[in-house]
């Protein structure tokens, strides 16, 4: 369980830039007239609008559904179109680049910056245009028309996905009448029956390829809680579901009896548990082989949570990679004993790693490192810092650490040179001839510049180590302007008259790192008088 404390000082880097998305590529004057009047309509729509009787607005909103469904057709056509070009482009360099690099290369992160959207959701938004253009022409023209919504194209494209594009076609031409006439559940659901009667003999093959996407996963869901789910083929799913009610319903019975059988015969709140409950306590214990309502579960989850939270009954929220905030008191209990649950619960170890962060602006210190690779409590630093892939609108799992300045141009095996992506980023970030940069944000945190190959830039920063910790320096430091603002109180907002109060500052700053490190290793002193050793490599501690 890492704990974040505060680090030295990390010296200035570049001059600041604003880190804010731009709205597109810079282009030449005179901009193409499709463009320049997307954008009137755009500021129009944005604007404060006029007066409206209830029946006008009724009508407006249904054109403007119309509208956003004709835009998203637009957006598919010049989908097409970058695909395409991006195609011809790939062929004039075909020397410069080896066989399974130019597979892979394509337009997804193009597409995931020009639209918001992660990678993945790039890649479906391509596959979707590219169906529509090529197989699906009905479903095309009723989209582009605005009479059925990207979500509905897409119900159609997933359902006819595995059909040969003859057999597509047929689908699509059945399909026709039902466009744009029935609700979106009832057109997949008819998509499907086409697409059944269609091929036959393909159902059975795709099912069987279909059981090789088995898979489970897992979501954030409300109030410290997540959702566990699994795709499994028919049989086994049933199966699975049969057994833990059945066993669920039995331990209900039990609880039950005993219950009634107890005292003056009430049981107390919560002593007899759901059905569904039991369900669930039912899948931990075959997984984990530990019994959730009697003892804590013994995973490392990689909590984050400052030491005032840990030791002081602070209130600063946790954060859990992958979920997001959690409780300073659920944080605490889950230190404690390995569990949340407001029950009595046998002891977990707790594995304490300690986190350096900036005390001006809350980033995790810097890191050294000169290896070509980024291993060991170096790739760990960057994982933790970044928490997530640092592809813009990408929040798929880290997977790879890569350089920000490519190794081979001279980029540095370092924690400033280094950003954690997800596989997918990884690779097409090369394929696609993205430039990376790290330059220093507005608040004078670091950032990473990306620049694609047809002009669009934007930038890229980490969620904050701890949400509780952006203000960090102010309430640590006092309300003085921060050193990487060029001035100082009272200095009227002059570098140059602020430049000795600036020195003092930094001075100011090494001193408290000294202090903060001089009490951690009290506490660590104070933490092996109990008993146990915390040493610097996360030596198990009972919690």
């Amino acid at each position: 369980m890492p704990i974040a404390t505060d680090g030295g000082p990390a010296p200035p880097r570049a001059a600041p830039v604003p880190v804010l998305p731009l709205a597109g590529p810079e282009l030449a004057d005179p901009a193409p007239a499709v463009l320049v009047r997307v954008r009137e309509v755009a500021d129009l729509l944005a604007g404060p609008g006029e007066p409206l009787t209830q029946e006008e607005r009724v009508a407006t909103l249904a054109e403007l559904e119309r509208l956003k469904n004709v835009c998203a057709a637009a957006q598919a056509a010049v989908t097409v179109d970058l695909d395409e070009q991006a195609a011809v482009d790939r062929q004039a360099r075909e020397g410069e680049l080896g066989h399974r690099r130019r597979e892979r290369e394509g337009v997804t992160l193009e597409v995931s910056l020009a639209r918001r959207v992660s990678p993945q959701r790039s890649r479906s938004l391509i596959g979707l245009a590219r169906a529509l253009h090529d197989r699906l022409p009905q479903t095309l023209a009723a989209f582009r028309e605005g009479r059925v919504s990207e979500w509905a194209a897409s119900l159609v494209e997933k359902e006819t996905r595995g059909l040969t594009d003859e057999q597509a076609r047929e689908v699509d031409a059945l399909l026709a009448p039902t466009l744009g006439t029935c609700s979106e559940g009832r057109l997949a659901r008819r998509a499907a029956s086409l697409a059944y009667e269609a091929d036959k003999r393909g159902f059975l093959e795709r099912h069987a390829r279909a059981v090789g996407d088995r898979y489970v996963s897992i979501r954030p869901a409300a109030d410290g809680m997540v959702r566990l789910s699994g795709l499994l083929p028919l049989v086994e799913g049933v199966a699975l579901h049969r057994s833990l009610e059945e066993s669920a319903r039995a331990a209900h019975l039990a609880a039950t009896s005993a219950a009634e059988g107890g005292g003056d015969g009430t049981p107390g709140q919560g002593e007899v548990p759901t059905v569904a409950q039991l369900r669930a306590d039912e899948l931990v214990r075959r997984v984990t082989g530990v019994d959730p309502a009697r003892e804590g579960v013994p995973v490392e989850i990689g909590l984050v949570m400052t030491d005032r939270a840990l030791l002081d009954e602070g209130e600063d929220p946790a954060r859990a990679p992958g979920y997001g905030p959690v409780p300073a008191a659920l944080a605490r209990m889950i230190a404690a004993s390995g569990s949340t649950r407001d029950v009595e619960v046998g002891e977990a170890r707790a594995w304490l790693r300690r986190l350096l962060l900036d005390p001006v602006d809350s980033t995790l210190a810097e890191v050294d490192g000169r290896r070509r690779c980024f291993t060991g409590p170096l790739r760990r630093f960057v994982v933790a810092r970044d928490q997530e892939c640092a592809m813009p609108y990408c929040h798929a799992p880290i997977q790879d650490v890569d350089h920000v300045a490519r190794a081979r141009d001279g980029g540095a095996t370092t924690a400033d040179n280094g950003q954690g992506l997800c596989r997918a980023c990884n690779l097409d970030k090369e394929t696609e001839e993205l430039r990376t940069e790290v330059v220093t944000a507005a608040d004078g945190t670091r950032a990473v510049r990306v620049r694609t190959r047809y002009g669009q830039v934007h930038h890229s920063q980490p969620p904050p180590v701890l949400d509780t910790l952006e203000d960090l320096g102010a309430r640590w430091h006092g309300e003085r302007p921060p050193w990487w603002s060029g001035r100082t109180a009272g200095d009227g907002g002059d570098p140059e008259k602020g430049r000795g109060q600036l020195v003092a500052e930094w001075e100011r700053l090494v001193h408290d790192w000294n202090q903060d490190t001089a009490s951690w290793e009290r506490f660590t002193e104070e933490w092996d008088g109990l008993g146990e050793e915390l040493d610097d490599d996360g030596m198990g501690v009972p919690a």
